[in-house]
């Protein structure tokens, strides 16, 4: 007889004691998406996102997309996004860019980009690092 993994559900949502918040990593893309857009939107009309809030976004989109990479199909939440199966690999943007993957992570670091996931990268980030590249 082999032994099962010992696989516990995740925590629930909780607040934590310092009044910050706990999300499951199974959570974050339902969450992440509809936020994107409604910010994407404040943005398109003037509006202006303060750095935390930014902040807090960027966690939810990293933990949503490494929760999707993660090699146990029961885990993926992708199925909820049939849309970003285009994540961008990290030889697929140096060959874009013209540079060597340990320079499109320079890049990427310079202008406050990261991976959604070891060597992925959200189509919307590549295009901001292509557009980068061309101005400079």
């Amino acid at each position: 007889m082999t032994a099962q993994p010992d696989e516990r559900p995740a925590p629930p949502p909780a607040v934590l004691d310092d009044g910050g918040v706990y999300l499951p990593a199974s959570v974050a893309f339902t969450l992440w998406k509809p936020l994107r857009d409604l910010l994407a939107r404040h943005r398109a009309d003037g509006g202006h996102i303060h750095p935390e809030v930014a902040a807090a976004l960027d966690a939810l989109r990293a933990s949503a997309y490494a929760h999707m990479c993660d090699p146990e199909q029961d885990k993926r939440t992708s199925r909820d996004d049939p849309d970003r199966t285009d994540l961008v690999t990290t030889g697929e943007l140096a060959g874009r860019l013209g540079v060597t993957g340990f320079h499109v992570r320079r890049l990427a670091a310079a202008a406050g980009i990261t991976r959604v996931a070891h060597g992925r990268w959200a189509p919307e980030d590549a295009d901001r690092l292509a557009e980068l590249r061309r101005t400079r």
